[in-house]
């Protein structure tokens, strides 16, 4: 347990309970009655030792309840638990079950905390171009501009592809189109400094400076363009 607290069985064997039963409203109860160290113990077993486990119906109704609850004292707690969950079993945003919290998200959410999800689940889909479609979907980030305020601060393959679709929609904005390479280069990976440098060439970029070797030739200019698999061809192809 984080912060040498060791897992209290106790509390441990009252929230299973709640979490079978659904019972958001029994949750909430026990947790306001607890003390400010059992509080933090029963949030990290909720997140380490039982939300992970759970079904989809379950985890995303008892998500959403606790963060229309009081979304300040449990939202990091529940994104906690999604890399954890995706380690024990399969994870998907594409399932009836999240929908309400979509919902939620777009109509009723602070900016705040719907900017801190989508940040979050960004990391969290960046390698599955699926899932992140999906996500930017159902939550209405349609424009480029959107899109890629979120994409930038990612490394995952699928969110650099959808990157590079944003800049080919806004190439006509080149100021742009240099500042995200000055930031993707600044990001210190070698991924970043890559795109940066495929970015460059693609669009003739000379007002982006570095050292660039990079040479592109034709026809993996278009499989960049083609799709998904000839984007990630074309980048796992420079050494």
């Amino acid at each position: 347990m984080a912060d040498g607290m060791f897992c209290s069985p106790v509390i441990l064997a009252r929230l299973e309970v709640f979490f079978a039963d659904e019972d958001g409203d029994g949750l909430v109860a026990y947790l306001d009655g607890l003390s400010h160290r059992d509080f933090r113990m029963a949030g990290e077993i909720m997140s380490t030792r039982i939300m992970p486990h759970v079904s989809d119906r379950t985890f995303w109704y008892m998500f959403l309840f606790l963060f229309r609850y009081r979304s300040r004292a449990f939202l990091g707690t529940l994104l906690k638990s999604v890399p954890l969950r995706r380690n024990v079993r399969e994870f998907t945003l594409r399932c009836d079950a999240y929908l309400p919290l979509a919902v939620f998200l777009n109509n009723e959410a602070t900016e705040v905390d719907r900017t801190k999800f989508i940040t979050f689940m960004v990391g969290v889909c960046g390698e599955d171009l699926d899932e992140l479609t999906f996500l930017f979907s159902g939550l209405h980030i349609d424009s480029p501009h959107e899109r890629m305020n979120y994409l930038l601060r990612d490394c995952g393959m699928a969110s650099y592809y959808m990157l590079f679709q944003c800049m080919r929609q806004l190439e006509h904005e080149r100021e742009l189109l240099v500042r995200c390479c000055s930031f993707l280069m600044k990001k210190g990976d070698a991924f970043s400094f890559n795109l940066a440098s495929v970015v460059r060439v693609y669009f003739d970029l000379t007002a982006v400076k570095g050292t660039f070797s990079l040479r592109l030739m034709p026809y993996q200019l278009s499989s960049l363009e083609a799709s998904f698999e000839g984007f990630v061809k074309v980048m796992r192809s420079i050494s």
